[in-house]
């Protein structure tokens, strides 16, 4: 029994001995081949930085994309709509022409460049104006940067023109107590539209968008966008006006004022013989208030004053300063002296 005893510890033993040796192997292999796999990875990092370090030459097509033409005429037809441009960089550069699609479009801004004339309604600009703006966006110096036309080609209409009012579509809203002191103004509160005759003749008005200004608590100078009606046929001579207004802060108050009597046919006795008058007035404005700016008279029109045993009563005068009016009582009751 001993003997088997030690015959299956020796078992054992060798067992324990080959599996330890089995799982070293593993994982050495396990980490020669990490050590492989990151020896490749910098090698190619290498090899690309020294690739993308080269300059290359490498001729691209740019759709060609024109704006803002001047307001009294619109693009009809571009006669050069693609450019082919030659272009002398890195790889880096070349790199992020490729993979930035949106670099692929040229649009250009006519309001940067000279426009010329070569036959009715006939127009180029030279490309060289475009190479520095082009260059500077690529990142390249302009003289590693050749176009393949000297030109570029595009026809455009005369447009018919009428000039019509702006009207304030905004809100405004205010903080609390304050108000306008002064009226809306609109600068310019008149734009020229450019458009064909048969258009621009049923547009009577154009209006600014409708933008909420809260809070307001200061004088109101705010740019403010207008909105073009029918863009793709219409241009106008300005896209923005300016609004502007007074502001002032306004409280409520009020004054006894005395009824006026004189304008009645009869002696009249008025019960109460005065009223307070409440009125909104700019707090800057406040101390120029006094009652005899005030005329408080009863409504004898259409009234039989002998059948009748009260009167509306209205005002008649007050300051131009003040707003928001109204009477306490708004009637009285009379009585006939004889």
């Amino acid at each position: 029994m001993l003997r088997n005893f030690y015959l299956n510890m020796l078992k054992k033993t060798n067992r324990t001995n080959i599996n330890v040796v089995s799982y070293n192997d593993e994982k050495k292999k396990k980490s020669n081949y990490f050590i492989f796999l990151f020896c490749v990875l910098i090698a190619t990092f290498f090899w690309l930085l020294i690739k993308l370090s080269d300059t290359y030459t490498e001729i691209y097509e740019f759709q060609v994309d024109i704006e803002n033409a001047p307001s009294d005429q619109r693009l009809t037809t571009l006669s050069d709509s693609s450019i082919k441009i030659s272009i002398n960089a890195n790889g880096f550069k070349m790199l992020k022409l490729n993979l930035m699609s949106s670099t692929r479009s040229l649009i250009i801004d006519l309001d940067k460049y000279d426009i010329n004339n070569y036959g009715q309604n006939q127009y180029y600009i030279n490309t060289s104006n475009l190479r520095e703006e082009m260059a500077d966006r690529i990142g390249i110096e302009p003289n590693n940067l050749e176009m393949s036309l000297e030109k570029l080609r595009f026809t455009m209409e005369k447009l018919k023109s009428r000039k019509i009012n702006v009207y304030n579509a905004s809100q405004l809203d205010f903080a609390p107590q304050y108000d306008l002191y002064s009226a809306v103004n609109l600068s310019p509160n008149t734009v020229t539209i450019f458009g064909p005759g048969n258009i621009i003749d049923s547009i009577n008005y154009i209006f600014t968008e409708n933008k909420i200004i809260s809070n307001i608590s200061s004088d109101l100078n705010e740019k403010i966008k207008l909105i073009n009606p029918l863009p793709d046929v219409l241009n106008m001579s300005v896209k923005y006006v300016n609004i502007s207004a007074e502001v002032e802060k306004y409280t409520e108050s009020s004054l006894q004022i005395p009824i006026d009597l004189v304008n009645s046919n009869y002696q009249l006795k008025a019960f109460p013989n005065n009223v307070k008058v409440f009125f909104t007035v700019a707090l800057k404005d406040f101390s120029e208030i006094n009652k005899t700016q005030f005329k408080v008279v009863p409504n004898f029109e259409g009234i039989d004053l002998l059948n009748a045993n009260k009167l509306q009563l209205k005002i008649t005068e007050y300051p131009e300063t003040v707003s928001a009016l109204r009477l306490q009582p708004s009637e009285i009751e009379f009585l006939i002296i004889k």
